[in-house]
């Protein structure tokens, strides 16, 4: 028996794991959501952010797309769970506070140049994987690579709108 009989079972699992991982993440990080960058989750709240687990259902329709969300799902909790021993430490409403502050001295064009950096190097990695498993139809590294770049994707869109509302924010205020 192979274990590609039951790769939906597998990247089900997983994407449960990294979904409630992402979720769970930003809550530990951002209870209010005032730091989550998403703009669908800050106006929907928590409900529409319990939802998104539900997404782990998607390789019993589609395992590649499964393995797309996968990897993008597992980058930002990487990222987020990087985030929690500082900001609980310093308290949400603080560390708000001081990247608000930091925001509004910023120079625009260098830090969105900044902000879009992690998102190049990502795209760059997304890259290198699929110049290593060009053939979608013959290696699973392709769908991997394509998680990656939806990650640089989420990084080149979400970075920048979460910086300009910090921005406008302390520049209203």
């Amino acid at each position: 028996m192979s274990y590609y009989q039951h790769l939906d079972h597998i990247i089900a699992f997983l994407l449960l794991i990294a979904r409630i991982g992402d979720v769970g993440s930003t809550y530990l990080v951002t209870p209010s959501l005032k730091l989550e960058a998403n703009p669908i989750v800050r106006r929907l709240r928590w409900p529409f952010a319990l939802l998104t687990i539900l997404v782990c259902l998607v390789p019993y329709w589609w395992v590649p797309g499964g393995i797309i969300i996968l990897v993008a799902s597992l980058l930002v909790s990487a990222s987020n769970s990087s985030k929690i021993w500082f900001i609980r430490t310093m308290g949400e409403a603080e560390y708000y506070q001081l990247v608000l502050s930091i925001a509004s001295r910023a120079k625009l064009g260098p830090s969105l140049f900044f902000i879009l950096l992690p998102a190049f190097f990502m795209s760059l990695l997304g890259g290198t994987i699929i110049i290593f498993y060009p053939n979608p139809d013959h290696y699973w590294g392709f769908y991997f690579g394509v998680g990656v770049l939806a990650y640089a994707i989420v990084l080149a869109i979400y970075g920048p709108l979460f910086f300009l509302r910090l921005r406008k924010k302390s520049h209203a205020s």
